[in-house]
């Protein structure tokens, strides 16, 4: 039943520059063991060099090889000792260069003696259920989908094949996650949404039921300890393959669109509309009942207080286009002379 990393299949210059469709300049039989950046790389080392910044370091670097993007000159390479590999687009091939470098899990399909599962629950064959699991009633898991150990899945949740919940996630009751999704630790799915009134008599508040769901596309990332909080009524939605990142928060009746990067500590207040292609920067807040048009861009730090138009980048607190912040952090800069001009002809004219 425990996941078993699988050791790493050795690689070379050749083998790398091959599987990239990298022209190679220098040995094609040097072993590659690892990437580092280039102050860090060793002799079993590949690094990468995106710019002529970077280019000037390989000198002096200890790596046995660089991924290079083309038309970058690369002063003092030494072809017979060390080899650069030279793709059309460094930083996109380097992608393909750490899938190859990544550790590969493979999960033993079962159940763990551990694990309480209803036995109305429908789990496929291949499917993974670790220790400590909860997997309650009316529950549909898919083909090789993996629960790490600790995970709780709701009454009536459905979760779709190749997904993999990392320990302590929780979906609450009538969770749905499409194929591929990726939970990271401690994720909340389906919790109740933030919704309060005064009671008549001002003494206390009113908690608002929320009796909606919460339901997750295909392709899907979560990072750890984020929340998704399930509707009032209806569904709280996420488009396939949208990517949020750890301690977000995702209020009641948002609706995120498809391929969305929202990045840490984000909070979207309840019913936000957030279109496709979105990308969010680190430590934004989006007011309640807010579009953000497809395609837009907003800065870190930023809080949204109105509706964002597609395609546009904003920036500031509050928030506005990136044209308009721009030109007031530029009056902003100049206010210490422009005022000191002014104390200056007024000691002149009193004088």
């Amino acid at each position: 039943m425990t996941a078993q990393i699988p050791p790493a299949t050795p690689h070379t210059t050749g083998s790398i520059a091959a599987a990239i469709g990298a022209q190679l300049i220098g040995p094609a039989d040097l072993p590659i063991s690892t990437l580092e950046t280039l102050d860090r790389a060793g002799p079993t080392t590949m690094t990468f060099i995106r710019s002529a910044a970077y280019a000037r370091d390989w000198g002096s670097s200890s790596a046995a090889a660089a991924l290079i993007s083309q038309g970058l000159a690369i002063p003092g390479h030494d072809p017979a000792r060390r080899a650069l590999l030279v793709v059309p687009d460094a930083d996109l091939a380097l992608i393909k260069v750490l899938g190859m470098f990544e550790p590969k899990p493979t999960a033993t399909p079962g159940r763990h003696a551990g694990a309480i599962i209803d036995p109305s629950a429908q789990i496929a064959a291949t499917a993974q259920i670790g220790a400590g699991c909860v997997v309650e009633a009316g529950v549909t898991i898919g083909e090789g989908t993996v629960l790490m150990t600790d995970v709780t899945v709701g009454a009536d949740s459905r979760i779709g094949p190749a997904c993999r919940l990392h320990p302590g996630v929780v979906l609450y009751p009538r969770t749905v996650i499409g194929a591929g999704g990726v939970l990271h630790a401690n994720a909340v799915i389906g919790a109740d949404g933030f919704g309060y009134r005064p009671r008549e008599d001002g003494r206390g508040l009113i908690k608002i039921p929320h009796i909606g769901n919460v339901e997750i596309g295909q392709g899907v990332e979560i990072g750890a300890c984020s929340c998704i909080d399930r509707g009032k009524f209806g569904a709280t939605v996420i488009g396939d393959g949208t990517k949020i990142d750890n301690h977000c928060q995702i209020g009641h009746n948002c609706r995120i669109g498809r391929s969305v990067i929202i990045c840490g500590m984000c909070g979207m207040g309840g019913s936000t509309t957030i279109g496709d292609g979105v990308i969010i920067a680190g430590h934004v807040g989006v007011a309640d009942n807010l579009t953000v048009g497809a395609g837009a861009r907003i800065a870190a730090k930023s809080a949204v207080m109105q509706d964002v138009p597609a395609g546009e980048s904003w920036f500031g607190y509050p928030a506005q286009p990136a044209a308009s912040q721009m030109r007031a952090v530029v009056a902003l800069r100049s206010l210490p002379a422009f005022m000191r001009s002014v104390r200056k002809a007024l000691n002149l004219r009193e004088g």
